[in-house]
């Protein structure tokens, strides 16, 4: 959004619309606006007399995964995955009175801090987000064994329910004009926590994004998405385009592309708070770690809850309950903010207007979602994007 001034809200790039409203975001040099594009991984940028011409890089070569050797056990994993996970640390730019680890309890981010705590004692800061709700109780509860077992700097939290998304007042309403439709969904949450990490003087937060891929089989690229896929509330334009959703994207990337997303979905509000986000587990050798890991170790994050186990941690913290996850908040949010302004604008949307949105059916769609947060759940992402975008565009 800095380069707002080079921005129309009729500039948009249709395949990226296209991907965005039916949940198929992919990694390359496109973005929202067809005169911005992505440096992505790998690539070359060439600018002369001509213009701007991006290159992408050859596909990055993935291992497969593999068997143990015959004298490896689980035990002996876990020994090298935490090994090669300080050796990754070892080459990162970290001071430890300055860095905070994420620690929101999941398996990626709990494994990456403790590694992190236990080669500087006492000096890294734990944060996160709380989730309240249901799971919050043990959230908080699994937040502080890990805690206690391990010796942490002071903890960082703020409550997500408290900055709810979407709010009046919040980033995404009051400075819209600044804020990235495609920034972190929970964004106003989010920041209040970067500036409590700024105010404890953090520069640097490791986060755990990446960490999925330790679980999963690698998934092929390519492939035609049913035109049934998209959403109700999708015009023909959209539905007319799905047939291109993995055109002119970014060849198979070293590090995994649902990361890259996800970092830059997340990272640009802790740029912009002066805080530089580390990913170990975006790291070339961790990647390919996680590519050879046999499949049953990968099934379920098994790895990562035995490593956590090894460190002497409760089944609470190996092997919690309850999921524990945001989206209690985002339904409140979308039926209480998202459909009070998709109401107000009625079908004076651009992206009603570019043919993008079928009107009566996003209205019967966001009539639904206003009857209670249970009824909005179905629907929380698209109504949330649809209303992120729309905010950016009537800045324009």
């Amino acid at each position: 959004m800095d380069l707002r001034a080079h921005l129309a809200p009729q500039g948009l790039d249709e395949k990226e619309v296209m991907r965005l409203l039916t949940g198929h975001p992919r990694y390359g040099h496109d973005t929202l606006f067809t005169n911005v594009k992505r440096l992505s991984e790998r690539s070359s940028a060439y600018a002369d007399t001509n213009g701007l011409r991006l290159v992408y890089p050859a596909a990055a070569e993935h291992a497969q995964p593999s068997e143990l050797a015959e004298n490896v056990d689980g035990g002996g994993l876990v020994a090298a995955f935490e090994a090669l996970a300080d050796h990754v640390f070892a080459h990162r730019p970290v001071t430890p009175g300055q860095t905070a680890a994420q620690l929101s309890g999941g398996m990626d981010s709990t494994n990456l801090a403790i590694s992190l705590a236990l080669a500087h004692p006492g000096a890294i800061t734990p944060c996160a987000l709380l989730i309240g709700g249901e799971a919050g109780p043990q959230q908080e509860a699994r937040r502080r064994t890990v805690i206690e077992h391990t010796v942490f700097a002071p903890d960082v939290t703020v409550s997500a329910a408290q900055h709810p998304p979407l709010s009046p007042g919040g980033l995404r309403r009051a400075r819209a004009e600044a804020i990235s439709p495609l920034d972190e969904p929970h964004l106003e949450s989010a920041d209040a926590l970067a500036q409590a990490l700024r105010t404890r003087h953090i520069t640097t937060v490791v986060v755990g994004f990446g960490g999925d891929e330790v679980a999963r089989v690698r998934r092929p690229g390519g492939g035609h998405v049913p035109r049934q896929m998209a959403p109700p509330w999708c015009g023909d334009r959209v539905r007319d385009l799905l047939s291109e959703v993995n055109t002119g994207i970014a060849p198979p990337t070293v590090a995994p592309e649902t990361a890259l997303i996800a970092l830059e979905v997340a990272t640009p509000l802790l740029a912009r708070r002066g805080l530089w986000t580390i990913a170990p587990f975006t790291d070339p050798e961790l990647v390919r770690f996680g590519q050879r890991l046999p499949l049953k170790w990968k099934k379920d994050k098994q790895l990562l809850h035995r490593r956590l186990a090894a460190r002497g941690l409760p089944d609470v913290v190996v092997n919690p309950v309850l999921r524990e996850n945001f989206g209690h908040l985002m339904n409140a949010a979308v039926h209480q903010y998202a459909t009070g302004l998709l109401r107000g604008w009625g079908k004076d949307l651009h992206l009603i207007e570019q043919g993008f949105l079928d009107a009566s059916m996003l209205t019967e769609t966001v009539e639904r979602a206003a009857f209670s947060p249970e009824a909005a759940a179905p629907h929380r992402t698209g109504l949330f994007l649809i209303t992120a975008v729309e905010l950016a565009l009537r800045t324009l």
